[in-house]
Protein backbone atom coordinates (compact mmCIF):
# COMPACT_ATOMS: atom_id res chain seq x y z
CA UNK A 1 0.00 0.00 0.00
CA UNK A 2 1.39 3.41 -0.94
CA UNK A 3 1.64 5.96 1.87
CA UNK A 4 -1.16 8.49 1.78
CA UNK A 5 -0.29 12.01 0.82
CA UNK A 6 -2.18 14.60 2.83
CA UNK A 7 -4.09 16.75 0.36
CA UNK A 8 -6.12 18.91 2.71
CA UNK A 9 -4.66 22.41 2.32
CA UNK A 10 -6.80 24.35 4.80
CA UNK A 11 -4.04 26.34 6.55
CA UNK A 12 -1.52 28.78 5.15
CA UNK A 13 0.89 31.39 6.49
CA UNK A 14 1.74 34.46 4.43
CA UNK A 15 3.45 37.82 4.83
CA UNK A 16 1.90 40.91 3.27
CA UNK A 17 3.37 44.37 2.82
CA UNK A 18 1.64 47.46 1.50
CA UNK A 19 3.40 50.05 -0.63
CA UNK A 20 5.31 52.98 0.85
CA UNK A 21 3.98 56.44 0.08
CA UNK A 22 5.96 58.59 -2.34
CA UNK A 23 7.86 61.63 -1.02
CA UNK A 24 6.59 65.13 -1.64
CA UNK A 25 8.77 67.26 -3.92
CA UNK A 26 10.71 70.44 -3.12
CA UNK A 27 10.54 72.53 -6.25
CA UNK A 28 10.19 76.16 -7.37
CA UNK A 29 8.72 77.43 -10.56
CA UNK A 30 11.48 78.28 -13.04
CA UNK A 31 10.38 79.83 -16.30
CA UNK A 32 11.71 82.43 -18.63
CA UNK A 33 10.90 85.95 -17.49
CA UNK A 34 9.74 84.59 -14.09
CA UNK A 35 12.99 84.57 -12.09
CA UNK A 36 11.38 84.06 -8.70
CA UNK A 37 8.51 81.66 -9.23
CA UNK A 38 6.75 80.26 -6.19
CA UNK A 39 6.91 76.71 -4.81
CA UNK A 40 5.43 74.04 -7.09
CA UNK A 41 6.47 70.75 -5.49
CA UNK A 42 3.85 68.06 -6.08
CA UNK A 43 2.63 65.47 -3.58
CA UNK A 44 3.85 61.90 -3.53
CA UNK A 45 1.60 59.04 -4.61
CA UNK A 46 -0.15 56.77 -2.14
CA UNK A 47 1.30 53.29 -1.62
CA UNK A 48 -0.77 50.34 -2.81
CA UNK A 49 -3.03 48.46 -0.39
CA UNK A 50 -2.99 44.70 0.08
CA UNK A 51 -6.53 43.36 -0.24
CA UNK A 52 -7.73 39.81 0.34
CA UNK A 53 -10.88 38.87 -1.61
CA UNK A 54 -13.08 35.77 -1.65
CA UNK A 55 -13.49 33.99 -4.99
CA UNK A 56 -16.13 31.29 -5.48
CA UNK A 57 -14.00 29.58 -8.13
CA UNK A 58 -11.24 28.70 -5.65
CA UNK A 59 -11.48 25.66 -3.36
CA UNK A 60 -8.06 25.35 -1.69
CA UNK A 61 -5.21 27.38 -0.19
CA UNK A 62 -2.68 25.25 -2.06
CA UNK A 63 -1.14 28.12 -4.01
CA UNK A 64 0.16 29.57 -0.74
CA UNK A 65 2.45 26.55 -0.35
CA UNK A 66 4.56 27.98 -3.15
CA UNK A 67 4.20 31.73 -2.70
CA UNK A 68 4.17 33.23 0.78
CA UNK A 69 5.20 36.87 0.31
CA UNK A 70 2.89 39.47 -1.22
CA UNK A 71 4.06 43.08 -1.65
CA UNK A 72 2.04 45.96 -3.13
CA UNK A 73 3.61 48.74 -5.23
CA UNK A 74 5.17 51.86 -3.69
CA UNK A 75 3.81 55.28 -4.55
CA UNK A 76 6.01 57.42 -6.79
CA UNK A 77 7.60 60.65 -5.58
CA UNK A 78 6.03 63.98 -6.48
CA UNK A 79 7.86 66.35 -8.83
CA UNK A 80 7.94 69.97 -9.96
CA UNK A 81 5.10 71.79 -11.68
CA UNK A 82 2.74 70.34 -9.05
CA UNK A 83 2.98 66.88 -10.58
CA UNK A 84 1.45 64.30 -8.28
CA UNK A 85 3.38 61.05 -7.97
CA UNK A 86 1.64 57.96 -9.36
CA UNK A 87 -0.25 55.92 -6.76
CA UNK A 88 1.03 52.41 -6.16
CA UNK A 89 -1.16 49.63 -7.56
CA UNK A 90 -3.23 47.70 -5.02
CA UNK A 91 -2.40 44.02 -4.67
CA UNK A 92 -5.44 41.72 -4.57
CA UNK A 93 -4.99 38.23 -3.11
CA UNK A 94 -7.83 35.84 -3.93
CA UNK A 95 -8.84 33.07 -1.53
CA UNK A 96 -11.72 30.55 -1.40
CA UNK A 97 -15.05 31.44 0.21
CA UNK A 98 -14.92 30.38 3.86
CA UNK A 99 -11.43 31.74 4.56
CA UNK A 100 -10.70 33.22 7.99
CA UNK A 101 -7.81 35.73 8.21
CA UNK A 102 -5.89 36.06 11.48
CA UNK A 103 -3.16 38.52 12.46
CA UNK A 104 -0.42 36.24 13.80
CA UNK A 105 1.15 38.90 16.02
CA UNK A 106 -2.02 39.80 17.91
CA UNK A 107 -4.12 36.67 17.34
CA UNK A 108 -6.97 38.96 16.26
CA UNK A 109 -9.42 37.69 13.64
CA UNK A 110 -9.27 40.26 10.86
CA UNK A 111 -12.14 38.91 8.79
CA UNK A 112 -14.15 35.86 7.75
CA UNK A 113 -14.85 35.97 4.03
CA UNK A 114 -18.08 34.01 3.56
CA UNK A 115 -19.46 35.48 0.32
CA UNK A 116 -18.14 35.73 -3.20
CA UNK A 117 -16.45 39.09 -3.75
CA UNK A 118 -16.26 39.96 -0.05
CA UNK A 119 -12.91 41.60 0.71
CA UNK A 120 -10.81 43.29 3.37
CA UNK A 121 -7.75 45.57 3.35
CA UNK A 122 -5.12 43.78 5.44
CA UNK A 123 -2.24 46.24 4.88
CA UNK A 124 -2.93 49.88 4.03
CA UNK A 125 -0.57 51.74 1.74
CA UNK A 126 1.46 54.65 3.08
CA UNK A 127 0.06 58.11 2.52
CA UNK A 128 1.82 60.25 -0.07
CA UNK A 129 3.99 63.01 1.38
CA UNK A 130 3.01 66.61 0.69
CA UNK A 131 5.12 68.75 -1.62
CA UNK A 132 6.48 72.13 -0.52
CA UNK A 133 3.57 73.89 -2.24
CA UNK A 134 1.27 72.50 0.51
CA UNK A 135 3.25 74.34 3.22
CA UNK A 136 2.92 77.80 1.73
CA UNK A 137 1.40 80.31 4.18
CA UNK A 138 0.98 84.06 4.33
CA UNK A 139 4.16 84.28 6.42
CA UNK A 140 6.16 81.55 4.66
CA UNK A 141 6.00 82.13 0.93
CA UNK A 142 8.84 79.80 -0.12
CA UNK A 143 9.07 76.70 2.13
CA UNK A 144 12.18 74.67 1.38
CA UNK A 145 10.91 71.46 2.87
CA UNK A 146 8.38 68.79 2.03
CA UNK A 147 6.95 65.69 3.64
CA UNK A 148 8.24 62.16 3.30
CA UNK A 149 5.91 59.42 2.11
CA UNK A 150 4.16 57.36 4.77
CA UNK A 151 5.69 53.99 5.70
CA UNK A 152 4.36 50.65 4.50
CA UNK A 153 2.50 48.21 6.74
CA UNK A 154 3.81 44.68 7.04
CA UNK A 155 1.81 41.87 8.60
CA UNK A 156 2.14 38.11 9.09
CA UNK A 157 -1.18 36.39 8.50
CA UNK A 158 -2.67 32.96 9.05
CA UNK A 159 -5.32 31.81 6.59
CA UNK A 160 -7.77 29.11 7.68
CA UNK A 161 -10.20 27.60 5.19
CA UNK A 162 -13.49 26.12 6.34
CA UNK A 163 -15.60 24.35 3.75
CA UNK A 164 -19.01 25.96 3.23
CA UNK A 165 -21.81 23.64 2.07
CA UNK A 166 -25.50 23.07 2.71
CA UNK A 167 -25.03 19.52 4.03
CA UNK A 168 -22.00 18.00 5.71
CA UNK A 169 -21.64 14.22 5.91
CA UNK A 170 -20.11 13.22 9.25
CA UNK A 171 -18.99 9.68 9.95
CA UNK A 172 -16.15 7.43 11.04
CA UNK A 173 -13.70 6.18 8.39
CA UNK A 174 -15.21 3.64 5.97
CA UNK A 175 -18.79 4.60 6.77
CA UNK A 176 -19.35 4.87 3.01
CA UNK A 177 -19.26 8.67 2.66
CA UNK A 178 -17.35 8.69 -0.61
CA UNK A 179 -19.62 6.06 -2.13
CA UNK A 180 -22.69 8.02 -1.03
CA UNK A 181 -21.55 11.36 -2.43
CA UNK A 182 -20.43 9.81 -5.70
CA UNK A 183 -23.90 8.28 -6.10
CA UNK A 184 -25.90 11.41 -5.35
CA UNK A 185 -23.83 14.29 -6.74
CA UNK A 186 -21.36 15.42 -9.38
CA UNK A 187 -18.40 14.87 -7.03
CA UNK A 188 -16.34 11.78 -7.77
CA UNK A 189 -13.86 11.14 -4.95
CA UNK A 190 -11.36 8.30 -5.13
CA UNK A 191 -12.60 5.37 -3.05
CA UNK A 192 -10.52 2.78 -1.21
CA UNK A 193 -11.09 0.38 1.67
CA UNK A 194 -8.91 1.67 4.47
CA UNK A 195 -9.24 4.33 7.19
CA UNK A 196 -8.73 8.00 6.32
CA UNK A 197 -9.49 7.38 2.65
CA UNK A 198 -10.87 10.90 2.43
CA UNK A 199 -8.16 13.38 3.34
CA UNK A 200 -9.74 16.50 1.88
CA UNK A 201 -13.35 17.69 1.76
CA UNK A 202 -15.16 17.00 -1.51
CA UNK A 203 -18.13 19.19 -2.39
CA UNK A 204 -20.80 18.03 -4.80
CA UNK A 205 -24.10 19.41 -6.08
CA UNK A 206 -27.21 17.27 -5.58
CA UNK A 207 -29.89 17.97 -8.21
CA UNK A 208 -33.30 16.59 -7.27
CA UNK A 209 -34.86 18.18 -10.35
CA UNK A 210 -34.42 21.29 -12.50
CA UNK A 211 -35.56 23.60 -9.70
CA UNK A 212 -34.27 21.90 -6.54
CA UNK A 213 -30.63 21.39 -5.63
CA UNK A 214 -28.21 21.74 -2.72
CA UNK A 215 -24.50 21.30 -2.04
CA UNK A 216 -23.15 18.43 0.01
CA UNK A 217 -19.67 18.00 1.48
CA UNK A 218 -17.94 14.68 2.05
CA UNK A 219 -16.01 15.63 5.18
CA UNK A 220 -12.94 13.60 6.13
CA UNK A 221 -13.49 10.64 8.44
CA UNK A 222 -13.72 11.27 12.16
CA UNK A 223 -12.01 9.09 14.75
CA UNK A 224 -12.65 8.84 18.46
CA UNK A 225 -10.59 11.52 20.20
CA UNK A 226 -10.68 13.91 17.22
CA UNK A 227 -12.05 16.75 19.35
CA UNK A 228 -8.86 16.73 21.45
CA UNK A 229 -6.68 16.74 18.36
CA UNK A 230 -6.19 13.01 17.84
CA UNK A 231 -5.34 12.15 14.25
CA UNK A 232 -6.34 15.02 11.97
CA UNK A 233 -9.50 15.64 13.98
CA UNK A 234 -9.37 19.34 14.79
CA UNK A 235 -8.73 20.28 11.17
CA UNK A 236 -11.67 18.21 10.02
CA UNK A 237 -14.12 19.28 12.73
CA UNK A 238 -13.55 22.93 11.83
CA UNK A 239 -15.18 22.30 8.44
CA UNK A 240 -18.40 21.10 10.11
CA UNK A 241 -18.95 24.60 11.54
CA UNK A 242 -19.77 26.07 8.12
CA UNK A 243 -22.41 23.51 7.08
CA UNK A 244 -26.13 24.20 7.54
CA UNK A 245 -27.35 20.60 8.02
CA UNK A 246 -25.50 17.50 9.24
CA UNK A 247 -25.97 13.93 8.09
CA UNK A 248 -24.52 11.31 10.42
CA UNK A 249 -23.56 8.37 8.21
CA UNK A 250 -23.01 5.17 10.21
CA UNK A 251 -21.57 1.88 8.96
CA UNK A 252 -24.36 -0.64 9.46
CA UNK A 253 -22.34 -3.71 8.48
CA UNK A 254 -21.55 -4.26 12.17
CA UNK A 255 -24.95 -3.88 13.80
CA UNK A 256 -23.56 -4.20 17.32
CA UNK A 257 -21.58 -0.96 16.98
CA UNK A 258 -24.27 1.29 15.47
CA UNK A 259 -25.36 2.83 18.79
CA UNK A 260 -21.76 3.15 19.97
CA UNK A 261 -20.76 4.91 16.73
CA UNK A 262 -23.69 7.33 17.07
CA UNK A 263 -22.56 8.25 20.59
CA UNK A 264 -18.94 8.73 19.43
CA UNK A 265 -20.02 11.14 16.69
CA UNK A 266 -22.24 13.03 19.10
CA UNK A 267 -19.50 13.30 21.75
CA UNK A 268 -16.79 14.42 19.31
CA UNK A 269 -18.95 17.21 17.88
CA UNK A 270 -20.10 18.34 21.33
CA UNK A 271 -16.59 18.31 22.79
CA UNK A 272 -15.29 20.39 19.90
CA UNK A 273 -18.14 22.91 19.84
CA UNK A 274 -21.51 22.47 21.56
CA UNK A 275 -23.17 24.68 18.97
CA UNK A 276 -22.63 21.96 16.36
CA UNK A 277 -25.20 19.85 18.20
CA UNK A 278 -27.81 22.56 17.60
CA UNK A 279 -27.62 22.11 13.82
CA UNK A 280 -30.43 20.22 12.13
CA UNK A 281 -29.39 16.63 11.41
CA UNK A 282 -30.53 13.18 10.40
CA UNK A 283 -29.05 9.75 11.12
CA UNK A 284 -28.40 7.46 8.14
CA UNK A 285 -27.47 3.80 8.61
CA UNK A 286 -25.54 2.62 5.53
CA UNK A 287 -24.63 -0.81 4.11
CA UNK A 288 -27.92 -2.53 4.91
CA UNK A 289 -27.23 -4.64 1.82
CA UNK A 290 -24.88 -6.63 4.09
CA UNK A 291 -27.75 -7.62 6.41
CA UNK A 292 -29.14 -11.11 6.02
CA UNK A 293 -32.33 -10.03 7.80
CA UNK A 294 -33.37 -6.38 7.58
CA UNK A 295 -34.80 -5.84 11.03
CA UNK A 296 -34.93 -2.16 11.88
CA UNK A 297 -37.50 -1.89 14.70
CA UNK A 298 -34.97 -1.98 17.56
CA UNK A 299 -32.85 0.74 15.99
CA UNK A 300 -35.89 2.86 15.09
CA UNK A 301 -37.10 2.65 18.69
CA UNK A 302 -33.63 3.63 20.01
CA UNK A 303 -33.31 6.70 17.79
CA UNK A 304 -36.91 7.70 18.49
CA UNK A 305 -36.13 7.72 22.21
CA UNK A 306 -33.21 10.11 21.62
CA UNK A 307 -35.31 12.33 19.27
CA UNK A 308 -33.37 11.52 16.11
CA UNK A 309 -34.66 10.93 12.58
CA UNK A 310 -33.17 7.71 11.23
CA UNK A 311 -33.00 6.32 7.70
CA UNK A 312 -31.67 3.00 6.37
CA UNK A 313 -29.85 2.88 3.04
CA UNK A 314 -27.37 1.08 0.85
CA UNK A 315 -25.25 3.69 -0.93
CA UNK A 316 -23.72 0.93 -3.03
CA UNK A 317 -27.05 -0.32 -4.38
CA UNK A 318 -29.01 2.95 -4.18
CA UNK A 319 -31.54 1.63 -1.65
CA UNK A 320 -33.30 4.39 0.36
CA UNK A 321 -31.22 7.24 -1.05
CA UNK A 322 -34.08 9.22 -2.65
CA UNK A 323 -35.97 9.52 0.65
CA UNK A 324 -32.81 10.77 2.40
CA UNK A 325 -32.13 13.43 -0.27
CA UNK A 326 -35.72 14.69 -0.16
CA UNK A 327 -35.50 15.12 3.62
CA UNK A 328 -32.11 16.85 3.42
CA UNK A 329 -33.49 19.31 0.87
CA UNK A 330 -36.37 20.23 3.21
CA UNK A 331 -33.99 20.77 6.14
CA UNK A 332 -31.64 22.88 4.02
CA UNK A 333 -34.55 25.00 2.82
CA UNK A 334 -35.66 25.56 6.42
CA UNK A 335 -32.21 26.74 7.49
CA UNK A 336 -31.31 28.78 4.42
CA UNK A 337 -30.23 32.29 5.24
CA UNK A 338 -32.16 35.15 3.70
CA UNK A 339 -31.38 35.61 0.02
CA UNK A 340 -27.88 36.01 -1.27
CA UNK A 341 -26.45 39.25 0.11
CA UNK A 342 -24.39 41.49 -2.16
CA UNK A 343 -20.68 41.71 -1.34
CA UNK A 344 -19.86 44.27 1.32
CA UNK A 345 -17.74 47.28 0.50
CA UNK A 346 -14.05 46.64 1.00
CA UNK A 347 -13.47 46.68 4.74
CA UNK A 348 -10.27 47.93 6.29
CA UNK A 349 -8.38 46.28 9.12
CA UNK A 350 -6.49 48.68 11.34
CA UNK A 351 -4.74 48.62 14.67
CA UNK A 352 -4.63 52.42 14.83
CA UNK A 353 -4.47 53.92 18.31
CA UNK A 354 -6.45 57.17 18.53
CA UNK A 355 -5.76 58.18 22.13
CA UNK A 356 -2.29 59.38 23.16
CA UNK A 357 -0.69 56.89 25.53
CA UNK A 358 2.63 57.47 27.31
CA UNK A 359 4.62 54.47 28.55
CA UNK A 360 7.54 54.91 30.94
CA UNK A 361 10.28 52.53 29.82
CA UNK A 362 12.73 53.43 32.60
CA UNK A 363 13.55 56.42 34.79
CA UNK A 364 14.70 58.57 31.87
CA UNK A 365 12.98 57.00 28.85
CA UNK A 366 9.39 57.41 27.62
CA UNK A 367 7.46 56.03 24.67
CA UNK A 368 4.48 57.84 23.14
CA UNK A 369 1.85 55.72 21.36
CA UNK A 370 -0.55 57.34 18.93
CA UNK A 371 -1.02 56.41 15.28
CA UNK A 372 -1.42 59.95 13.91
CA UNK A 373 1.48 61.31 15.96
CA UNK A 374 3.72 58.46 14.82
CA UNK A 375 2.73 59.15 11.22
CA UNK A 376 3.72 62.82 11.53
CA UNK A 377 7.10 61.85 12.99
CA UNK A 378 7.75 59.32 10.21
CA UNK A 379 6.86 61.83 7.48
CA UNK A 380 9.20 64.52 8.82
CA UNK A 381 12.45 65.22 6.93
CA UNK A 382 14.85 65.87 9.82
CA UNK A 383 17.49 67.20 7.44
CA UNK A 384 15.36 70.28 6.76
CA UNK A 385 14.64 72.87 9.44
CA UNK A 386 11.27 73.81 8.00
CA UNK A 387 10.04 70.23 8.11
CA UNK A 388 11.17 69.85 11.74
CA UNK A 389 9.44 73.12 12.66
CA UNK A 390 6.24 71.78 11.07
CA UNK A 391 6.45 68.74 13.39
CA UNK A 392 7.04 70.95 16.44
CA UNK A 393 3.96 72.98 15.55
CA UNK A 394 1.97 69.74 15.51
CA UNK A 395 3.38 68.83 18.95
CA UNK A 396 2.08 72.17 20.24
CA UNK A 397 -1.30 71.64 18.59
CA UNK A 398 -1.89 68.36 20.47
CA UNK A 399 -0.36 69.62 23.75
CA UNK A 400 2.27 66.89 23.71
CA UNK A 401 4.57 68.68 26.20
CA UNK A 402 1.74 69.02 28.73
CA UNK A 403 0.93 65.31 28.38
CA UNK A 404 4.59 64.34 28.86
CA UNK A 405 4.93 66.58 31.94
CA UNK A 406 1.87 64.97 33.49
CA UNK A 407 3.68 61.65 33.12
CA UNK A 408 6.79 62.92 34.92
CA UNK A 409 9.21 63.76 32.10
CA UNK A 410 12.25 65.87 33.02
CA UNK A 411 14.96 67.82 31.23
CA UNK A 412 17.23 65.55 29.18
CA UNK A 413 14.89 62.52 29.18
CA UNK A 414 14.52 60.55 25.94
CA UNK A 415 11.18 60.19 24.11
CA UNK A 416 10.43 57.59 21.45
CA UNK A 417 7.68 58.26 18.89
CA UNK A 418 7.42 55.40 16.44
CA UNK A 419 10.95 54.72 15.18
CA UNK A 420 12.14 58.27 16.00
CA UNK A 421 13.75 59.38 19.24
CA UNK A 422 13.92 62.89 20.77
CA UNK A 423 15.66 64.51 23.77
CA UNK A 424 13.28 66.60 25.87
CA UNK A 425 14.29 70.20 26.65
CA UNK A 426 12.07 72.65 28.48
CA UNK A 427 11.32 75.94 26.76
Amino acid sequence: MKPLKKSLIDHAYIRVRSGKGGDGAISFRREKFIPKGGPDGGDGGKGGDVIIRANKNLTTLQKFLYKKHFFAENGENGSGRLKHGKNGKDLIIEVPIGTTIIDRETGKVIAELNRDGESVVVAKGGKGGRGNKAFTTSTERAPRYSEKGGPYEERDLELILKVISDVGIVGLPNAGKSTFISKVSNAHPEIASYPFTTLSPKIGVVKLDDLRSFTIADLPGLIEGASIGKGLGNQFLSHVEKTKVLMFLIDGSDRKNIKKTYKILLNELGNYNENLLKKKRIIVINKIDTWLVRRTKELKDFFKRVNEEVYFISALNGIGIKEVLERLYVLVKETKEEGEKPPEEVREFTLERKEIVVEKIDEHTFKVLNSELERHAELTDFNRVGSVNELLRYFDKINLEKILKSNGIKEGDRVFIGSKSFIYHED
